[in-house]
Protein backbone atom coordinates (compact mmCIF):
# COMPACT_ATOMS: atom_id res chain seq x y z
CA UNK A 1 0.00 0.00 0.00
CA UNK A 2 1.16 3.55 -0.67
CA UNK A 3 1.75 6.36 1.75
CA UNK A 4 -1.40 8.04 0.37
CA UNK A 5 0.04 11.34 -0.87
CA UNK A 6 -2.50 13.97 -1.79
CA UNK A 7 -2.21 17.42 -3.31
CA UNK A 8 -0.28 19.80 -1.08
CA UNK A 9 -0.93 23.42 -2.17
CA UNK A 10 2.44 24.60 -0.82
CA UNK A 11 4.20 22.73 -3.64
CA UNK A 12 2.82 25.39 -5.96
CA UNK A 13 4.56 28.23 -4.10
CA UNK A 14 7.41 29.74 -6.10
CA UNK A 15 10.04 31.95 -4.49
CA UNK A 16 10.96 34.33 -7.31
CA UNK A 17 14.19 35.16 -5.49
CA UNK A 18 15.32 31.52 -5.57
CA UNK A 19 14.48 30.55 -9.14
CA UNK A 20 17.57 28.36 -9.44
CA UNK A 21 16.49 26.27 -6.44
CA UNK A 22 12.90 26.15 -7.66
CA UNK A 23 14.10 24.78 -11.00
CA UNK A 24 16.30 22.18 -9.29
CA UNK A 25 13.32 20.98 -7.23
CA UNK A 26 10.78 20.97 -10.09
CA UNK A 27 11.72 17.62 -11.70
CA UNK A 28 11.91 15.92 -8.29
CA UNK A 29 8.45 17.23 -7.34
CA UNK A 30 6.99 16.23 -10.67
CA UNK A 31 8.46 12.72 -10.53
CA UNK A 32 7.25 12.27 -6.95
CA UNK A 33 3.66 13.10 -7.88
CA UNK A 34 3.78 11.22 -11.21
CA UNK A 35 4.97 8.10 -9.38
CA UNK A 36 2.26 8.47 -6.78
CA UNK A 37 -0.33 8.93 -9.54
CA UNK A 38 0.84 5.74 -11.24
CA UNK A 39 0.50 3.87 -7.95
CA UNK A 40 -2.97 5.35 -7.41
CA UNK A 41 -4.01 4.23 -10.90
CA UNK A 42 -2.80 0.72 -10.11
CA UNK A 43 -4.81 0.73 -6.88
CA UNK A 44 -7.87 1.94 -8.80
CA UNK A 45 -7.55 -0.94 -11.26
CA UNK A 46 -7.17 -3.39 -8.36
CA UNK A 47 -10.26 -1.92 -6.66
CA UNK A 48 -12.23 -2.27 -9.90
CA UNK A 49 -11.13 -5.89 -10.26
CA UNK A 50 -12.10 -6.61 -6.65
CA UNK A 51 -15.45 -4.93 -7.25
CA UNK A 52 -16.08 -7.20 -10.24
CA UNK A 53 -15.22 -10.26 -8.13
CA UNK A 54 -17.55 -9.18 -5.31
CA UNK A 55 -20.32 -8.53 -7.83
CA UNK A 56 -19.87 -11.94 -9.46
CA UNK A 57 -19.65 -13.82 -6.16
CA UNK A 58 -22.71 -12.04 -4.80
CA UNK A 59 -24.63 -12.75 -8.00
CA UNK A 60 -23.64 -16.42 -7.77
CA UNK A 61 -24.64 -16.63 -4.09
CA UNK A 62 -28.03 -15.05 -4.78
CA UNK A 63 -28.71 -17.46 -7.63
CA UNK A 64 -27.62 -20.42 -5.47
CA UNK A 65 -29.62 -19.44 -2.38
CA UNK A 66 -32.29 -16.85 -3.25
CA UNK A 67 -34.10 -17.47 0.05
CA UNK A 68 -31.04 -16.18 1.96
CA UNK A 69 -31.68 -12.84 0.25
CA UNK A 70 -35.44 -12.94 0.82
CA UNK A 71 -36.15 -13.67 -2.84
CA UNK A 72 -38.56 -16.27 -4.25
CA UNK A 73 -37.16 -19.50 -5.76
CA UNK A 74 -37.98 -18.28 -9.26
CA UNK A 75 -36.23 -14.94 -9.47
CA UNK A 76 -35.80 -12.67 -12.45
CA UNK A 77 -32.59 -11.07 -13.68
CA UNK A 78 -33.86 -7.69 -12.52
CA UNK A 79 -34.54 -9.03 -9.02
CA UNK A 80 -31.08 -10.59 -8.81
CA UNK A 81 -29.45 -7.39 -10.09
CA UNK A 82 -31.25 -5.31 -7.46
CA UNK A 83 -30.41 -7.78 -4.70
CA UNK A 84 -26.71 -7.64 -5.65
CA UNK A 85 -26.71 -3.84 -5.39
CA UNK A 86 -28.34 -3.99 -1.95
CA UNK A 87 -25.64 -6.14 -0.35
CA UNK A 88 -23.11 -4.66 2.04
CA UNK A 89 -20.21 -6.32 0.19
CA UNK A 90 -21.22 -4.63 -3.05
CA UNK A 91 -21.52 -1.24 -1.35
CA UNK A 92 -18.11 -1.62 0.33
CA UNK A 93 -16.40 -2.66 -2.91
CA UNK A 94 -18.07 0.18 -4.79
CA UNK A 95 -16.96 2.68 -2.13
CA UNK A 96 -13.37 1.43 -2.47
CA UNK A 97 -13.54 2.10 -6.23
CA UNK A 98 -14.92 5.60 -5.63
CA UNK A 99 -12.20 6.36 -3.08
CA UNK A 100 -9.45 5.12 -5.41
CA UNK A 101 -10.92 7.13 -8.31
CA UNK A 102 -11.00 10.27 -6.14
CA UNK A 103 -7.34 9.78 -5.23
CA UNK A 104 -6.40 9.39 -8.90
CA UNK A 105 -8.32 12.59 -9.71
CA UNK A 106 -6.56 14.55 -6.95
CA UNK A 107 -3.11 13.35 -7.98
CA UNK A 108 -3.90 14.00 -11.63
CA UNK A 109 -4.82 17.55 -10.63
CA UNK A 110 -1.51 17.82 -8.76
CA UNK A 111 0.36 16.71 -11.86
CA UNK A 112 -1.47 19.31 -13.96
CA UNK A 113 -0.70 21.95 -11.33
CA UNK A 114 2.98 21.01 -11.51
CA UNK A 115 2.83 21.47 -15.30
CA UNK A 116 1.46 24.96 -14.66
CA UNK A 117 4.19 25.53 -12.06
CA UNK A 118 6.80 24.64 -14.67
CA UNK A 119 5.31 27.16 -17.09
CA UNK A 120 5.26 29.80 -14.34
CA UNK A 121 8.94 29.12 -13.62
CA UNK A 122 9.75 29.48 -17.32
CA UNK A 123 7.92 32.81 -17.44
CA UNK A 124 9.59 34.08 -14.26
CA UNK A 125 13.02 33.20 -15.63
CA UNK A 126 12.18 35.04 -18.83
CA UNK A 127 11.05 38.10 -16.86
CA UNK A 128 14.19 37.90 -14.77
CA UNK A 129 16.28 37.80 -17.94
CA UNK A 130 14.56 40.96 -19.10
CA UNK A 131 15.36 42.69 -15.78
CA UNK A 132 11.69 42.81 -14.77
CA UNK A 133 12.59 42.45 -11.11
CA UNK A 134 15.40 45.01 -11.15
CA UNK A 135 15.11 48.46 -9.60
CA UNK A 136 14.82 51.42 -11.95
CA UNK A 137 18.17 53.12 -12.47
CA UNK A 138 19.09 56.39 -14.07
CA UNK A 139 22.34 58.25 -14.36
CA UNK A 140 22.55 60.25 -11.19
CA UNK A 141 23.10 63.67 -12.82
CA UNK A 142 20.19 63.27 -15.22
CA UNK A 143 17.94 61.98 -12.46
CA UNK A 144 18.85 64.92 -10.23
CA UNK A 145 18.08 67.40 -13.00
CA UNK A 146 14.70 65.81 -13.71
CA UNK A 147 13.79 65.82 -10.03
CA UNK A 148 14.89 69.47 -9.70
CA UNK A 149 12.86 70.47 -12.76
CA UNK A 150 9.78 68.77 -11.33
CA UNK A 151 10.30 70.44 -7.96
CA UNK A 152 10.82 73.86 -9.57
CA UNK A 153 7.68 73.42 -11.67
CA UNK A 154 5.66 72.56 -8.54
CA UNK A 155 7.02 75.63 -6.77
CA UNK A 156 6.19 77.90 -9.74
CA UNK A 157 2.68 76.48 -9.96
CA UNK A 158 2.17 76.95 -6.20
CA UNK A 159 3.42 80.54 -6.36
CA UNK A 160 1.09 81.39 -9.27
CA UNK A 161 -1.89 80.06 -7.30
CA UNK A 162 -0.90 82.16 -4.27
CA UNK A 163 -0.63 85.32 -6.39
CA UNK A 164 -4.09 84.71 -7.88
CA UNK A 165 -5.57 84.24 -4.42
CA UNK A 166 -3.99 87.47 -3.21
CA UNK A 167 -5.34 89.40 -6.18
CA UNK A 168 -8.83 87.94 -5.81
CA UNK A 169 -8.91 87.96 -2.09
Amino acid sequence: MSKKKTMEPEILHIDKNLLDEEWVNQPKLYFEYASELALARQELEEAKAEFDVVKAETDFNIRSNPADYELPEKTTEVMIGKAVILTEEYADAQKAVFTAKHRVDILSGAQTALDHRKKALENLVELHGRNYFSSPRAKSEIAKEVVEDIENQKIRTRNKKRKKRRKNG
